[in-house]
């Protein structure tokens, strides 16, 4: 039988499986330096409260990173307009920054063994989230109307950036997925019409998968909430695999159309677990009915974004066991 790390990375490029791992017992993601908040010095910290590497003032939510995270500090502006972000933002210096050297000392700390992990390389904070996190969500919406040229020129900048980035995650690191987070979803829409993301957003994408794929890695794109409509998008410019694939998503209906040409990492209820009054057989019947519903329809794998340590623990050990049970190859 495969090992975890071994069915991941089958789910993850479409062949075949043994069964369905756990992800997070799997893969472990190594957060590109910069991204969040790093105090230097004898604390590492990736989610705490402070400025990032780019000026933007992060507040920790809580005492566990992996769950709590942290947000842009409230009224938060580096600037206040599009027009003025030749001037104002300053693009971390990758060539001073001992990124070695952190990444080894992520991998220490994380216990990273890439025997048996699938390793990750985490980039948070993509073009649309870095534009929202220095300007506020409202007048970056509104970017893309009164400033489509700033924008156009600010998100080019960043995609170059990031293929730098990309770059030295494969020097340093070698991870065998690169993982870039870009929130492009409410619950039910998403932010901007699908016209917006082809024209501002989808060309940078695929630069960024024709290089991962290029220096021989996996590409998972992050998006929170309801991104159906450019699903094919994803598609066309080669993404690997897209999580968390809410449920708002109607992923059954998703694997019929495209369960063949794309990995979807998700299916599971995040906002019934979220509840406060679930109960441990819920998050274990939840676990149970997403595998049985989508697992055997196309590349699937259960996912979902914990904020509650307990219950992200009982979601991980019912993948585990259940997951163990299913061979996904098996129609």
């Amino acid at each position: 039988m495969q090992t975890a790390k071994e069915a991941l990375l089958a789910l993850l490029k479409g062949e075949k499986a043994d069964f369905i791992p756990e992800v997070y017992s799997s893969m472990k993601d190594v957060v590109f330096p910069g991204e969040r908040y790093i105090e230097l010095g004898d604390k590492f910290d990736p989610y705490g409260t402070g400025p990032d590497a780019w000026g933007v003032m992060w507040t920790n939510q809580g005492p566990n990173p992996l769950v709590d995270g942290n947000m842009v500090a409230k009224d938060f502006r580096l600037f206040e307009t599009m027009e003025e972000w030749k001037d104002k933002v300053k693009f971390p210096p990758l060539d001073f920054m001992p990124i070695e050297q952190i990444f080894q000392a992520m991998c220490g700390g994380m216990h990273v063994n890439p025997e048996t992990d699938v390793v990750s390389c985490l980039m948070l904070s993509g073009q649309f989230e870095r534009m929202n996190q220095m300007i506020g969500m409202e007048e970056a919406l509104c970017s893309f109307y009164e400033y489509p040229d700033e924008v156009h020129e600010f998100f080019d900048a960043m995609c170059e950036y990031k293929l730098k980035c990309i770059d030295l995650a494969h020097k340093y690191l070698k991870p065998d997925v690169i993982h870039m987070h870009d929130d492009w979803g409410t619950n039910n829409n998403m932010f901007f019409s699908p016209e917006i993301w082809r024209e501002f957003i989808k060309p940078n994408e695929e630069k960024y998968v024709k290089r991962i794929h290029e220096l021989g890695m996996l590409y998972i794109h992050h998006s929170c909430g309801y991104i159906r409509q450019i699903i094919p998008d994803l598609i066309e410019i080669g993404v690997d695999a897209i999580e968390p694939m809410m449920v708002s998503n109607h992923l059954d209906e998703c694997l019929e159309q495209y369960g063949d040409q794309i990995t979807f990492m998700g299916g599971i209820d995040n906002q019934m677990i979220d509840r406060a009054e679930t109960t441990e057989e819920e998050i274990r019947a939840e676990v149970r009915r997403a595998i049985d519903a989508y697992a055997k329809k196309g590349r699937y794998i259960p996912y979902y974004i914990p904020t509650m340590e307990q219950k992200w623990f009982i979601y991980m050990d019912e993948v585990n066991k259940y997951g163990r049970t299913v061979n996904p190859s098996e129609k």
